[in-house]
C-alpha cells in the first residue's frame, strides 16, 4: 500500500530538483517534496505509522529515508558531492547528503 505514495511522490522528481538551488541537502529536498506534495506525503506517513525502528513507531524516519535514497536514481539530474552538517525538518541536527545539479550541455 505504501509504495504507490511513494511512486507518486518520486514521480514529482524531476520538477522538484529542477525548482531546486544548485546545490541542495536531502533534507531541502524532502521539505520542498512535502510541501508542494502535501496529499502524498502525509498519505506515505500514514502508510508507514506503525512500521518501527528499535521498538518505536518512526514514520517520519521510515519515510524520510526511502525518500531520500530515491535521490540516487537521478544522476542525469544530480550528483552527490558528500555529506555536510544539516537540520532536518524538525530543526534537528544531523548530518545530511549534499547534492549538486548536473549541468546541462
Amino acid at each position: 500500500m505504501s509504495k504507490d505514495f511513494f511512486e507518486e511522490l518520486f514521480e514529482k522528481y524531476p520538477k522538484v530538483i529542477n525548482e531546486m538551488n544548485k546545490t541542495f541537502t536531502s533534507h531541502d529536498f524532502i521539505l520542498a517534496l512535502a510541501h508542494k506534495n502535501q496529499t502524498a506525503y502525509i498519505e506515505a506517513l500514514y502508510a508507514n505509522r506503525d512500521k518501527r525502528r528499535s521498538g518505536k513507531r518512526t514514520p517520519f524516519l521510515i519515510v524520510h529515508a526511502r525518500l531520500a535514497q530515491e535521490l540516487a536514481n537521478y544522476p542525469k539530474l544530480i550528483r552527490r558531492v558528500g555529506t555536510v552538517n544539516s537540520k532536518d525538518i524538525f530543526g534537528q541536527p544531523n548530518t545530511s547528503v549534499q547534492w549538486e545539479k548536473v549541468d546541462e550541455h
